[in-house]
C-alpha cells in the first residue's frame, strides 16, 4: 500500500526587534515590531484654549532661579548633542527659531527633554519644586563658586546644575527668561543676608497668585513639541500649560503637587477636574 503524504506547513517567523525571540504560528499573521510603533506627537497647534477646552489653574510651586550671564565664545555651541535624534542640528524654539549660537545645554530627567538656554543675560534656568533647605543650599553652592551670580561661567554653571540634579535629588529643570521671572514671579521670604541685586530674577521664586494659566489634560502616552529642545515625554498622561501663549508640558504627579484651580481649590483628579484633549 501506498502512502501519500502531503505536509503543507505555512511557518512564519516573526522576530521582535526588542527582544530578538522569534515565534512559529501554523498560519500567517501580521506582526508589527513594538519598536516601530510610533508614540503621538503633540504640537502646540494641536490644542484649543478656552472655556470648553482648558481650566484655569495657578501654581503653587516655589523655583530656584540660576542667571544664565553673558557667555560670548566661551558657552557651547547651541546644537543637538550627539545622543540626540537630531544631533549635530541647531536647538530651536517652540516657533521653529534658533536658541541662540552659544549658551548651555542640559537635560530634563523629568520630561527626559534636552533644554537650552541662551548666553545672552536674557535667560535663565529655573529649577522646581525647591524646598526652603534646598534653596539655602543652592545659595551656598552658587556662593561658593561666585559671589555675583550673574558671573557664573559655564562649567560653575554646569556644577550648580549637577549638585541640584545628584546632591538635592532637582529632576525638573528648565529654561525661561529674565523679563518672565520678573513679571510672573515673587521672592519667597528668606534671610535678607542671602539677597543680592539681582534679588528680582534670582533666587528662591514663587509664581504670583494672580496669574491665572490655562491647563489642558491629555491622556495615555504621548511626546510634546513644546517650548524644550526635543520632545517632553510622557508615559502615563500629562498635562499642557499655556502661559501667555507659550505652551509647557508638565508631568502629570508634579502637576497635582504644584498648581491648585483658579479658586484655590486643590486638584485631586486630572480626569474629573482638568478638560481634556486627545480622549
Amino acid at each position: 500500500m501506498k502512502y501519500l503524504f502531503f505536509f503543507a506547513i505555512t511557518i512564519v517567523s516573526c522576530t521582535e526587534k526588542k527582544s530578538g525571540s522569534t515565534h512559529l504560528a501554523s498560519t500567517p499573521v501580521a506582526f508589527t515590531p513594538k519598536s516601530s510603533m510610533k508614540i503621538r506627537m503633540i504640537n502646540p497647534k494641536d490644542l484649543k484654549i478656552g472655556s470648553n477646552y482648558s481650566t484655569p489653574v495657578i501654581s503653587a510651586a516655589q523655583k530656584f532661579i540660576i542667571l544664565i550671564p553673558k557667555l560670548g565664545i566661551t558657552g557651547e555651541p547651541l546644537i543637538y548633542p550627539t545622543q540626540a535624534p537630531k544631533a549635530g542640528q541647531p536647538i530651536l524654539d517652540y516657533q521653529g527659531h534658533p536658541i541662540g549660537e552659544r549658551g548651555i545645554i542640559f537635560f530634563n530627567d523629568k520630561d527626559q527633554s534636552w533644554q537650552a538656554a541662551a548666553g545672552d543675560e536674557q535667560s535663565v534656568i529655573i529649577i522646581n519644586e525647591v524646598t526652603h533647605l534646598q534653596a539655602d543650599k543652592l545659595y551656598q553652592k552658587v556662593n561658593q563658586l561666585q559671589h555675583n551670580p550673574n558671573k557664573l561661567t559655564l562649567s560653575q554653571l554646569k556644577e550648580v546644575l549637577t549638585y541640584a540634579q545628584q546632591d538635592l535629588k532637582l529632576k525638573d529643570i528648565y529654561n525661561s527668561t529674565r523679563a518672565f521671572v520678573e513679571e510672573k514671579m515673587t521672592s519667597v521670604n528668606l534671610d535678607k543676608s542671602k539677597l543680592t541685586i539681582f534679588d528680582n530674577v534670582y533666587g528662591f521664586k514663587k509664581r504670583d497668585d494672580r496669574d491665572v494659566n490655562q491647563a489642558i489634560y491629555i491622556p495615555g502616552k504621548f511626546s510634546f513639541q513644546g517650548p524644550a529642545a526635543s520632545a517632553q515625554k510622557f508615559s502615563n498622561g500629562g498635562v499642557i500649560v499655556e502661559q501667555e501663549g507659550a505652551m509647557r508640558g508638565i508631568q502629570p504627579e508634579i502637576f497635582k503637587r504644584t498648581y491648585t484651580l483658579a479658586n484655590g481649590n486643590p486638584i485631586r483628579s486630572l480626569e474629573n477636574d482638568i478638560k481634556k484633549q486627545f480622549e
